[in-house]
């Protein structure tokens, strides 16, 4: 399989690669880190679950190859660091910008699942990965325990879950053209994000069924013993 089958459109990883570093940058900025805590951040965020999915399909990671990708993670940083008041003041911007890249950091990570012949649950799970791995590490450097992915709130890990199942719904199953695949599914992450966000609705906790089955077999009805008739049968 050939390097141009591996890669990723640069018109979906770029813009990616953009909004997780500022995503990352503007939340380094809020912690008050230095430059180099700002650049460091923006690298994970911008380019982390890029690397994971490109270490998971055992290949060297595209992000260590090209040049590009630090460059555009070092624009990112700088604007986070020295325009951090200008773009906090654009809330619904960082949900929009937070919400794409998500979205387009699951649909190249499950679209590289597909391309390299993994079954499609294991695709939708590269997929996942690939969309919160930045933010995972980011929190991970900075002590926040637990991540933000595993917090209960606005559906995050599920927003990407979801995007891949659209786009390996409509690739494999309806047979759609990919640019309109990818687009369709970080139109279901930014909406579900966007929406849940709005009204603060929060990832369910699972509930404990324990008491109930426990209940449920208090009040079965009891076995009957078998009885023993005149005749000596056993009914």
């Amino acid at each position: 399989m050939t390097e141009a089958v591996l890669r990723p459109p640069l018109w979906i990883e770029l813009p990616a690669v953009v909004a997780g570093a500022l995503a990352g940058a503007l939340f380094a900025q809020k912690r008050r880190l230095d430059v180099i805590g700002i650049l460091a951040l923006a690298l994970v965020t911008g380019l982390g679950g890029g690397i994971l999915r490109d270490v998971l399909l055992a290949r060297v990671p595209l992000a260590l190859r090209e040049s590009w990708n630090l460059v555009t993670v070092a624009g990112a940083a700088l604007v986070g660091a020295f325009f951090a008041e200008a773009a906090n003041r654009m809330k619904l911007g960082l949900l929009i910008v937070d919400a794409l890249s998500l979205g387009l950091f699951t649909v190249v990570g499950v679209q590289g699942g597909l391309t390299t012949g993994l079954p499609v649950p294991t695709a939708i799970l590269l997929g996942i990965i690939t969309g919160v791995g930045g933010s995972v590490l980011r929190d991970v450097l900075v002590g926040e325990t637990p991540p933000r992915m595993l917090r209960r709130g606005p559906p995050y890990a599920t927003a990407a879950a979801l995007g891949a199942v659209v786009y390996v719904g409509l690739v494999e199953g309806l047979d759609v053209r990919r640019p309109i695949a990818q687009i369709s599914a970080v139109i279901v992450v930014c909406l579900v994000r966007g929406v849940a966000t709005w009204r603060n609705w929060g990832t369910p906790a699972p509930p404990d069924l324990t008491p109930k089955v426990l209940r449920s077999r208090d009040h079965s009805p009891p076995t009957r013993d078998p009885t023993t008739t005149e005749d000596g049968e056993t009914t």
